[in-house]
């Protein structure tokens, strides 16, 4: 181990940490609550009693496959920040330090979590009625190119120190798992996607984890046949069957 290798892993710790830390000072600092009421005074001219109703076309209503990909991810990065993820990512690379895949393998996962972060944010236009922006976009494209902040800063910040301390070479990814995960991901959640169509409840048009929810499911059963084509999916794809076939 060189002598910066300490420094470097406390740096990475730091950084990885940081979004939790962030996250957690939000919901207990109550000046932020004060300072947003504040600039949302100071943007739509001050507050006024009463109810605002917008309407809006049915056209204009994004009904991209992807939103349940997307709502599915925003769910997993925002609980991987309250539950320091990135913190138990570097934390494991540095117990495993001598080992030659434990530390690219954090800094992958930290990379993901920044990269994955701002691409499935949900984007909404300056005015109150504008609603979420269409992915894929232009307006998307340009609120993406802004979306990006400290917390990926330290995120990438960290991958890049974990696989400067780990002092190991970074393992080639194969490209044929990653295009498997890739289009797998997509059949399932373009099966999800169907099930508004099929059924006619634009309230199924969101991701899986939404779908768990044991209120929901108490309340309406009958949501668990969405995941129907997905399970049979997979069964089909890496089960007994497709063993077989």
């Amino acid at each position: 181990m060189s002598p910066s290798a300490p420094l470097a892993w406390m740096a990475a710790l730091a950084a990885a940490a940081y979004p939790t830390w962030d996250t957690w000072k939000s919901w207990f600092d109550w000046s932020s609550l004060f300072t947003a009421s504040s600039l949302s005074e100071e943007h739509y001219g001050g507050f006024t009693e009463g109810i605002v109703g917008c309407v809006r076309l049915y056209d204009s209503i994004d009904r991209s496959p992807f939103l349940p990909l997307r709502d599915d991810l925003t769910a997993l990065t925002e609980l991987a920040m309250i539950w320091a993820v990135p913190v138990l990512a570097v934390l494991v690379a540095l117990v495993r330090r001598h080992s030659a895949t434990a530390g690219p393998r954090a800094a992958w996962v930290l990379a993901l979590i920044a990269l994955v972060r701002p691409l499935s944010a949900d984007y909404r236009g300056d005015g109150i009625c504008s609603g979420s922006l269409p992915m894929f976009s232009p307006d998307w494209f340009e609120a993406l190119s802004g979306g990006w902040g400290l917390w990926e800063l330290c995120l990438l910040a960290a991958a890049l120190l974990v696989l400067l301390a780990s002092d190991s070479p970074t393992p080639p990814i194969s490209g044929r798992r990653a295009l498997t995960a890739a289009m797998d991901t997509l059949v399932v959640y373009g099966l999800v996607a169907l099930a508004p169509l099929l059924i006619g409840d634009e309230s199924l048009r969101v991701g899986l984890l939404s779908l768990l929810w044991f209120d929901d499911i108490r309340d309406d059963p009958a949501r668990l046949l969405v995941l129907v084509l997905p399970v049979v999916y997979l069964l089909l794809r890496y089960g007994r069957w497709g063993k077989k076939y």
